[in-house]
């Protein structure tokens, strides 16, 4: 989904956020769970895009906001975000400990080692976008370094359909008006 300028509502009522999503589906909803309404979930669960921890965490998230797409056949609604967050960090780290096929295959190990091999491989010119999904769990990261690109889903999400939507989704923000290309498997 292509929004050009969004609309984000913020709130810590979940009954809140589903009034306004019935009302256009083109508001991104954030919702803060805390206070007395902390537990009370929404009717529609598909109504809440991001549930932030805090004021500061769905500012960060709208910041960062690029877009969001569904999943096929599903309800289920994740956010592209052009930056990583320090908990984003910290998954990304378990990841490339914990996924086989990411130590096995690719040379992510020897950049994410540590959260100091991390920085030093980002202050490296790396241009990087985050998959995540509704709670801010980190499941896809995409990284430009000199216009190339490297795109990683891990496994909360690897048997969704997802990469091909991301990739393009990242592609039209960073190289706006360029034409769409097709889509290659790169590990």
């Amino acid at each position: 989904m292509k929004l050009n300028k969004p609309t984000f509502v913020i709130s810590t009522r979940a009954d809140n956020l589903v009034k306004v999503q019935k009302e256009s589906s083109h508001i991104i909803t954030i919702w803060i769970r805390s206070g007395k309404f902390k537990n009370k979930l929404p009717i529609i669960r598909s109504a809440i895009i991001y549930e932030a921890k805090s004021k500061l965490d769905a500012n960060d998230y709208k910041k960062r906001f690029i877009s969001f797409f569904s999943i096929p056949k599903t309800h289920t609604k994740l956010s592209v975000l052009k930056g990583i967050s320090n908990v984003q960090i910290t998954q990304l780290l378990s990841y490339t400990k914990m996924d086989k096929s990411i130590r096995t295959e690719t040379y992510d190990f020897d950049s994410f080692r540590s959260k100091k091999t991390f920085l030093s491989w980002k202050r490296r010119g790396k241009i990087i976008y985050t998959l995540i999904g509704r709670s801010g769990k980190l499941l896809g990261i995409i990284w430009f370094n000199k216009g190339k690109h490297t795109i990683r889903i891990y496994s909360p999400a690897r048997e969704k359909p997802v990469g091909k939507k991301f990739l393009e989704i990242v592609r039209n923000n960073f190289y706006p008006g360029k034409p769409k290309s097709t889509v290659s498997k790169n590990r």
